[in-house]
């Protein structure tokens, strides 16, 4: 009778430690706050990344047709009140070839956002072609700031150019669903933001 009831406690315990696993077990199971600032390209997400980050706040500031400048604006209009993980899109309405001043804008970006936020930004793609020299200034940028994360749209849309719509610089519906999964992944990739010592 004893190792009856010591097989069903083991049995039983074995059951609640399998419960409490798979309850911590699923990384995406964590929640946050996240807020887009960007151009027409985070407009087209908008839609579908609450259902990619499902019980995540989502704030948004973003613009049709925004600038890099008028987006570090906006990012200085919310100060505090961005959330612990940001996500950038912009670059793509900015003119070619001032390479110095997007990087200054690009820097400018991370200094508002501050060293405790994760940012993700996506690379670009104008008229079906990545822009090589802004994508160098954030790939530079990554490498020397542990919280900028980059979301490789340029290489999706290399590999896979029905993401793009008919203008060659919008997604299509399936690529703005594409860009918000992968913005999503990796926004659940970012640490978990530690609150400041007391």
């Amino acid at each position: 009778m004893r190792t009856l009831l010591a097989l069903v406690a083991v049995a039983a315990l074995a059951a609640v430690t399998v419960v409490v696993l798979r309850g911590n077990d699923a990384g995406d199971a964590r929640t946050g706050s996240v807020t887009l600032v960007g151009d027409s390209l985070n407009v087209g997400i908008e839609p579908y990344l609450p259902l990619e980050l499902e019980g995540w706040t989502i704030d948004t500031d973003d613009v049709v047709g925004r600038a890099t400048l008028a987006g570090v604006d906006a990012l200085r209009t919310l100060g505090e009140g961005l959330a612990p993980v940001v996500v950038v899109s912009l670059g793509t309405n900015d003119a070619a070839g001032d390479v110095e001043g997007f990087r200054r804008l690009v820097q400018e970006a991370l200094r508002l956002a501050g060293p405790d936020r994760c940012v993700i930004w996506t690379t670009i793609v104008r008229d079906g072609s990545p822009r090589e020299e802004q994508n160098d200034v954030l790939r530079a940028a990554a490498g020397a700031n542990d919280n900028l994360r980059l979301v490789d749209w340029a290489t999706m849309v290399a590999e896979e150019p029905e993401l793009l719509a008919g203008d060659l610089v919008h997604a299509t519906e399936d690529g703005y669903v594409r860009r918000a999964q992968a913005i999503a992944e990796a926004v659940r990739a970012c640490p978990p933001r530690t609150p400041p010592q007391t």
